[in-house]
């Protein structure tokens, strides 16, 4: 219940005395389960705070999660935090599903491919890069993201999505046809009715490139790659025509794949190259007028792309 009083109220003893009853209420269907109490943390601090709220909290976690340990208890939980987000906050955090499991994204890489694909719209006279800033804090406020290198200045330079929070906005992004996601055995291709809206490969293999070869990718927005291995098995560029985001950042082996076709990506905005070890740039990047990120080779010894 502290963890609870202090992320809400600022300290742990500070609580108003009508909160106290709903609020050991809240906990006890939590089970105790530190995921679950955090996301119901980040639920409630950007509610109004009126008893009748937490009340209604309260009804929609269902059973209490000591009593079902299941992994659909937890769902429910994750869930009530999604559905609560504004429209622009569900589809920033719907594009990280582009990222597998335990991969610490960089908050630049994110924010800048955020505005590539258009999420972003200036506000009350901040730009599009402080928008965007904006919601990647919001997304860390609200327990959805966890935070990773955290400067003195109070600064994060990268977040991290927890596994079954990852596994509910993929299946999110499923639903509404959002990404698509290419992971080995784990592949789910959604409707086959449906165009591909944007790609996100993390592991593929003959078996998959054919299938992939199958899809339309010409309405593709955003190529996220973020496999080093089997660069032979990806899609050819010239199967692209909407392309606004092509990321392969932190893929070693693009050197072997061929760029023919990057000349023709009129509409792309963001193109990355960040720890690939390419020798050089596609001679085709000069014709790419409406470029305005391109993220080049940076050794570090971090662990992830700034």
């Amino acid at each position: 219940m502290l963890l609870i009083f202090r992320r809400i109220f600022g300290l742990e003893n500070c609580c108003p005395h009508m909160f106290i009853e709903v609020s050991k209420a809240i906990l006890k269907k939590c089970g105790g389960l530190p995921l679950a109490i955090i996301s119901i943390s980040g639920l409630l601090a950007n509610r109004p705070r009126v008893k009748e709220e937490w009340e209604k909290v309260k009804r929609s976690i269902g059973f209490d999660l000591n009593r079902n340990q299941s992994l659909e208890g937890m769902k429910n939980i994750l869930s009530l935090s999604y559905n609560d987000l504004p429209p622009h906050l569900k589809t920033v955090l719907l594009h990280l599903s582009n990222f597998p499991e335990d991969y610490v994204i960089g908050r630049e890489r994110l924010v800048r491919q955020w505005i590539a694909e258009g999420f972003i719209t200036e506000e009350r006279g901040r730009s599009c890069q402080e928008v965007a800033e904006s919601y990647f804090y919001e997304l860390i406020n609200r327990s959805l993201v966890q935070p990773v290198d955290i400067h003195f200045d109070g600064k994060v330079r990268a977040c991290r999505v927890h596994d079954m929070m990852l596994e509910l906005i993929i299946s999110k992004s499923i639903e509404e046809n959002f990404i698509t996601v290419v992971n080995g055995s784990q592949t789910i291709w959604g409707n086959s009715q449906c165009s591909i809206r944007r790609l996100s490969i993390q592991d593929i293999n003959q078996e998959l490139a054919s299938e992939l070869a199958k899809k339309d990718l010409s309405h593709a927005r955003s190529l996220v790659i973020t496999t080093s291995c089997c660069v032979k098995y990806l899609p050819s560029l010239t199967k692209f025509e909407s392309l606004r985001v092509l990321d392969f950042d932190g893929c070693r082996g693009v050197s072997g794949y061929d760029m023919d076709g990057t000349e023709n990506l009129f509409q792309l905005k963001y193109l990355g190259f960040n720890k690939t070890y390419i020798p050089e740039l596609p001679s085709g990047i000069v014709m790419l007028h409406d470029l305005e990120t391109c993220r080049l080779e940076l050794i570090s010894s971090l662990n992830y792309n700034i």
